[in-house]
């Protein structure tokens, strides 16, 4: 899958990430949600493709804050 193709929910929640990432950082879910104009099931769904696909284009990064808001998203480096 290349960014170039994504349509529909993959595409707004790969600019919601884009976004987050250029203003206060990567994003958590709830906050990928909101942006994309997604309920949290959806946009969790859409993350799990993203991070799924070939070649990479979402990776995790563990929560390592005071907070308990689970893990954020950043867009994998593109080759």
């Amino acid at each position: 899958m290349r960014v170039e193709d994504l349509s529909g929910e993959d595409a707004a929640v790969y600019r919601a990430v884009a976004e987050a990432e250029v203003g206060a950082g990567a994003p958590h879910l709830q906050d990928i949600a909101r942006v994309a104009g997604l309920d949290p099931d959806r946009a969790r769904v859409a993350v799990h493709r993203l991070l799924h696909s070939e070649p990479k284009i979402l990776h995790e990064v563990p929560d390592s804050g005071p907070t308990d808001l689970g893990p954020t998203y950043e867009l994998a480096p593109r080759t």
